[in-house]
């Protein structure tokens, strides 16, 4: 007779529930969106909510903050819809809580497509070029910017060539730097790669800056009277109204320069990245261990993207001194580069637009908010009391504001407005 010995089987262990993080951002979200400065988070608030909604809807027993999801997408939907209304409103009688919105909408467009955002689509094509399709990560761009618009400077006024030659050397600088810093760097991870590039790029704004090396660079004043050739060529003699944008003569003579650079540029990456040379790279950008065992010179080509991304961004130095008729040390900083890289990831890595929409986007976003803030913070009875801001500071929060706006697309849409979400993979080896 046998006897059966029952085995009693564990409990499964029981999932602790826990609010959902996107329940949270909802609300969050939701309750910006109420406000007038940033209402434009009321679709990242809905988004947001509907997610955590799905996510509780599928796991019920380990999520839970339903309500907040719930409250989160009203608020944003409510949010928007007031935003909306208030800037139909603003736009149809010009003025709102003392807000001339008209003003605000023109001085973003004049921005969006003046020269400023012409200097970044450069410098973001450049950029592209490294890190949208090679996925070099050069935080150093502003360094080939300085070179670029220093060699025109240089070239003109301190050794009193013609301008044809400084040009050349503004596109020849680059391509210089470019194989001097990618023949001892091109072979670190990019962690490092980016410490390097950085580092050169304000090594040289140490350098064009000291009082050492005034006779030739003109110190921290920098040097003037290099675009002279370039202004008095302007065919352009009267301001350009058009109602909702003005330009002024300067201003569309360097429009008409920039953007056909531009456009240059844009079609030279979009031709090099259909061909084999350009499906190269991007097999680098996704692995190059696998390119080298093909038996491809994994180095060169890194090189030579290196180059073509510096030219683009020597170009856009070179726009920048012709614009404004003088170079600044000041100029170059590290957030010149940073702002390049906004405006990439804001229009798209790894496409030929992306760069150019991204740039527009940006200065259209830092301008009129930069005017509304300016308006809501002056006048006997500011909209925004002077607890909540101030005048001197409202030139920052735009900045705040636009990096608030970053982050939310770097969330919901890491690859940008018109990016893949599989073309911003950084190499980390």
């Amino acid at each position: 007779m046998t006897s059966t010995t029952t085995v009693a089987t564990p409990a499964a262990p029981t999932v602790k529930q826990r609010p959902h993080p996107q329940a949270l951002a909802s609300l969050v979200l939701g309750v910006l969106a109420l406000t007038v400065a940033v209402g434009i988070t009321g679709p990242f608030a809905f988004r947001a909510g509907r997610k955590a909604l799905a996510d509780i809807n599928a796991a019920p027993e380990q999520y839970s903050g339903r309500l907040l999801a719930v409250i989160g997408q009203v608020a944003g939907v409510v949010g928007t819809l007031f935003l909306i209304a208030w800037l139909s409103i603003g736009l149809i009688s010009g003025s709102i809580f003392d807000i001339d919105i008209v003003l605000v909408l023109r001085t973003a467009l004049n921005q969006a497509f003046g020269p400023n955002a012409i200097v970044y689509a450069l410098a973001a094509i450049g950029l592209n070029v490294h890190f949208g399709y090679t996925g070099l990560l050069n935080f150093g761009q502003a360094g080939f910017m300085a070179v670029g618009a220093y060699g025109l400077a240089v070239t003109v006024v301190t050794y009193d060539l013609p301008f044809a030659v400084g040009v050349l050397v503004a596109l020849g600088a680059p391509v210089v730097l470019a194989l001097l810093l990618g023949i001892p760097t091109l072979r670190l991870r990019a962690d490092y790669l980016a410490i390097a590039t950085i580092a050169t790029a304000e090594i040289l704004r140490l350098v064009f800056g000291a009082v050492e090396t005034r006779k030739v660079f003109g110190g921290s004043n920098g040097l003037t009277g290099f675009a002279n050739t370039f202004q008095e060529r302007n065919p352009f003699n009267e301001t350009l109204d058009l109602g909702i944008m003005s330009f002024s003569a300067r201003d569309q003579w360097s429009m008409v320069v920039g953007w056909s650079m531009v456009a240059i540029a844009c079609l030279l990456v979009w031709r090099l990245m259909r061909s084999p040379w350009g499906r190269v790279l991007r097999s680098i950008r996704e692995d190059e261990d696998a390119v080298r065992s093909l038996g491809k010179n994994v180095f060169a080509y890194k090189m030579q993207a290196l180059v073509l991304g510096g030219l683009f961004g020597g170009m856009a130095g070179l726009f920048l001194a012709l614009k404004q008729a003088s170079v600044v040390p000041s100029d170059y900083s590290t957030n010149m580069t940073f702002l390049a890289f906004t405006a990439l990831l804001i229009g798209g890595a790894a496409r030929v637009l992306g760069p150019v929409i991204g740039a527009m986007i940006l200065w259209f976003l830092i301008s009129g908010l930069g005017n509304f803030f300016g308006q809501a913070t002056t006048g006997d009875n500011p909209l925004m009391p002077t607890w909540l801001m101030d005048n001197t500071q409202a030139s920052l929060v735009r900045f705040v504001a636009t990096g608030l706006g970053l982050m939310l697309l770097m969330i919901y849409r890491p690859q940008g407005i018109f990016g893949d979400r599989r073309e911003i993979a950084i190499d980390g080896r």
